[in-house]
């Protein structure tokens, strides 16, 4: 299963190449007759799962063709690094963009609220904050200024520690002195410090090679990383710490936002939502079979550990991120609020 996806997702990834350098001297969203052509690009392979539930998208918008909404879905990283679509969708020339909240912290530093571990306390919490948090949602109108908005999330699931020795990540002393992947943001190079190891920063596509030349001991990331991404044959354990649920942002060009009806709103709006709700219907279930496969790979994968000493052992994050300043505290406290 694996492998074909992968193939499909280079192939797919060479050929959004040419397209670009052939058609993609602006990429903003154009108008044919009354349609409006909204284009949404991402950095997931093409025929993932992940990238299959993105395309949902485009089936519910086109589910009420008198609102007359395109969606054109561009995976795999054909336009750009995340980076480099956020930058695109601020100048107007790409219409949407599902990027991480790590990637968006960047650009918008009340966003690096989702990289801080153990921010959430469970999976309900999670889906609970993000989907009504009067914060949150203040937090996606704050940028509109900067030139976008964010109108959506993605799901993802909890990041749990994997390393190629076939220990369990039970408490920071297990970490010392190895060599942990991370995300490239200031707050996830704390985390893992704090948690006992060493951040080497470094793109999610880099992660392969640095742990098969052995330049990382481990990483984190969700089942479906450790399988989709073939870390499966690499690493030996993988434990749910479940110290993040950092979700995926989807983020619009005020330019095309603006220039929608409230009715091509709406319905953009609800088809994100809907496929959201999809992949959450689908997640644990993924989730279970991508372990399973791990397994099957010779990964030892460690459940129910006692968190506490990881937990403890990152609150500084919590700390610092609240004495930024008013604004961040209060998203953080409203955050809270839905841990029941």
């Amino acid at each position: 299963m694996k492998s074909w996806k992968k193939t499909l997702g280079i192939a797919v990834s060479a050929a959004g190449v040419l397209i670009v350098g052939a058609t993609f001297f602006s990429v903003a969203g154009t108008s044919s007759g009354d349609t409006v052509e909204i284009r949404l690009a991402h950095n997931q392979a093409a025929g993932s799962e992940i990238a299959d539930s993105i395309a949902k998208i485009a089936e519910f918008a086109a589910e009420d063709p008198s609102q007359k909404l395109d969606v054109s879905i561009y995976a795999s990283g054909v336009l750009g690094t995340e980076k480099e679509e956020i930058e695109m969708v601020q100048a107007g020339v790409l219409d949407m963009a599902k990027v991480s909240s790590n990637t968006l912290g960047q650009f918008k530093d009340e966003y690096s609220i989702f990289a801080v571990p153990y921010l959430f306390q469970s999976q309900e919490h999670y889906y609970a904050a993000c989907e009504n948090s009067e914060k949150v949602k203040e937090l996606f109108q704050s940028t509109a200024e900067d030139g976008y908005i964010a109108i959506g999330y993605y799901a993802n699931g909890s990041r749990n520690f994997y390393l190629k020795e076939n220990i369990p990540c039970t408490d920071p002393s297990v970490l010392k002195g190895k060599k942990i992947r991370s995300m490239p943001s200031s707050t996830s190079m704390d985390m893992i410090e704090l948690m006992g190891g060493s951040p080497v920063p470094m793109a999610g596509g880099e992660t392969y090679s640095a742990l098969q030349q052995g330049i990382v001991d481990g990483a984190e990331n969700t089942e479906l990383v450790l399988t989709v991404d073939g870390h499966e044959d690499l690493v030996k354990a993988y434990t749910y710490t479940e110290h993040q649920y950092s979700p995926d942002i989807y983020i619009i060009s005020t330019k095309t936002w603006n220039r929608l009806s409230d009715g091509q709103k709406e319905l953009l709006v609800s088809s994100i939502q809907k496929a959201n709700d999809n992949f959450k219907n689908l997640y644990n279930g993924m989730m279970a079979e991508a372990i399973v496969e791990a397994e099957e790979h010779g990964v030892t994968v460690y459940r129910d550990i006692d968190k506490t000493a990881f937990i403890e052992a990152v609150q500084p994050v919590h700390q610092d991120y609240c004495a930024k300043g008013e604004s961040y505290k209060a998203l953080y406290e409203d955050i809270q609020k839905y841990a029941q």
